[in-house]
This record gives C-alpha cells, structure tokens and sequence, in this order.
C-alpha cells in the first residue's frame, strides 16, 4: 500500500490550481469576449473572431438574410464589420420594424462607458424626415408617474441627416407638465455619408441631478449635459444597438429601406477613461 503523504502534494496541486480557475472564471465580467477581460473594457466586439456577437444579451434581427451580415467592406479596423439592414414591408421583430443587438442587459453600475463606430450608405440611408434609432438605453420607466414607456429614456437618433441625442427622465415633453425638465433633443451634427464615425459615450445612469451624459465624436469632445437620463426605476438601462424605425411600422417614411454598418464596438467599466474606448481615429474616415 502506497503512503498517503506521497499524494498530499499532488492533492494540495489540485485544489490550489481549481480554485485559482474559479477565481480566474468569477472574475470575468458580464458581456466579457473572453473570460479574463479587464477590469476597465467589459465588453469588445470587433468583429475579427470566428463567432460574432457570441457574447452579446440578445439579437433582436429576425431570420431574413439581409437583416443582419458580417461583412468585409466597409470596415473601421482590421478586416470585418457587422451590417444591418431594415425595410419598410418587413415583418415586425417585437412589435416593431428593427435590426438590433442587446449588447449589455440592464448594467449594474451607473457609471459606464460605451463606444462604437457607424458607417452610413448613400445609397442605402437618403436623407428623411422620419427618424430612426440606432442606439439606445434602454428600461421600463415608473408608469405610477403617468409615463407611457414608448421611448428608451435616452437614444442616438438620426433625422433630417443630423445626429441628434434624445435624453431626459421621462417619457413624456416638459409642455405635458409631467416632472419640471423634462426631455431635450440636442442636435451633434451631419450624417455625412459613406465615412465612418465613432462616438464615445460616459454615463452616469440616473433619474436626478447627479446624471451625466459626456460624448466624443470622432476623437473630440462635444457635450456635456449634466441632468436626469433614465427613467425613475431601480433597474438600470440595457445597451442596444442597430437600426429601429418606427415609422416603417406607421406607414409614414419617405424611404423604404435603411442600411447602416458597425464596428468596434466597447463597454467600459467605472475604471475606464476615453482612451480606453476608442481605436484612435481622430476624424471621420471615408472608404
């Protein structure tokens, strides 16, 4: 019979290298690439690796091809980018004509960074008077307030080819009387087309004055809006992006279909800063 001491090292091997896995694998955040992640980029997505979007909450896309493709033109950085197309006489994807990814479900932190770059078709996104979604904070607000939920507290949008942030903590305009401040759409300039953009976003998720909304535009800051951005609800917002357009649904667009593409996509932790979120480009770059 074989000593038991002659085991204990090997034993005592083994629970040290299972326990330091399961700290390693606790240690991953949510919406990670890969396990191990810093703890300053939660979330990366750049399209390089062999299953896209793998870590992502949830595709909102439906099962038509054009909805949603990995493509290899045209790309911000490296060699692919994920496209997203919408059309006006496609069937609704809960309740609604969209393309979207949830990257992140509902952050548990209200300080967090977020960044992605987009790309705009001339031939696929003509100018309309109608808007469009194509990124957004998402929760349900308090409807004891008397708010009717139908618009995520703070979007991205594009109307009129112009850039226009959509933020404040209720559903509703300040003329409804509906809480003092209400809601402002504050205008971050042209949709040039056929050049890519990259927006860097800082949040600090609240219904009160402490909230925060910072954003970069192609290397360089350009608001600062302090105030209310979510809705009074103890669940913070999730992070969508994509194409969503309510008026396909309404019968009421001067175009038929929208086409627009993405790349580098980022989450960022509390311990994040800006040059942490962004690939570096400094202006916007055409293909």
């Amino acid at each position: 019979m074989v000593a038991p001491s002659r085991f204990l090292p090997v034993f005592v091997l083994v629970c040290l290298m299972t326990f330091s896995y399961k700290q390693y694998e606790q240690a991953a955040p949510p919406g990670s690439v890969a396990p191990g992640a810093s703890d300053k980029l939660l979330f990366e997505e750049t399209f390089e690796g062999a299953n896209p979007f793998s870590t992502a909450h949830n595709l909102e896309t439906g099962d038509w091809q054009y909805a949603l493709q990995y493509v290899n033109s045209p790309v911000y950085r490296g060699r692919k980018a994920v496209r997203f197309e919408i059309r006006e006489d496609q069937p609704l994807v809960k309740n609604g004509k969209r393309s979207e990814v949830t990257i992140v479900d509902a952050v548990p932190d209200k300080n967090r960074w977020y960044s992605f770059a987009v790309y705009f078709p001339s031939d696929g996104f003509a100018t309309d008077s109608e808007q469009e979604i194509i990124s957004q904070w998402r929760q349900r607000p308090d409807y004891h307030l008397g708010e009717d939920g139908g618009s995520p507290a703070t979007a991205l949008r594009v109307k009129r080819d112009k850039f226009i942030l959509d933020v404040g903590y209720n559903a509703k305009q300040v003329s409804d009387g509906v809480a003092p401040g209400g809601r402002k759409k504050i205008e971050l300039g042209a949709v040039t087309k056929n050049t890519w953009h990259e927006f860097v976003f800082h949040f600090v998720h609240s219904y009160g004055e402490d909230g925060l909304v910072e954003v970069w535009h192609n290397g360089e800051k350009i608001l600062t809006h302090k105030g209310g951005n979510m809705y009074n609800n103890v669940m913070l917002p999730k992070w969508k992006i994509g194409l969503y357009k309510a008026s396909f649904k309404h019968g009421t667009s001067e175009v038929s279909k929208r086409i627009a593409y993405f790349d580098d996509i980022r989450v960022g932790s509390e311990k994040a800063a800006f040059a942490d979120m962004t690939s570096g480009a400094q202006t916007a770059r055409k293909e």
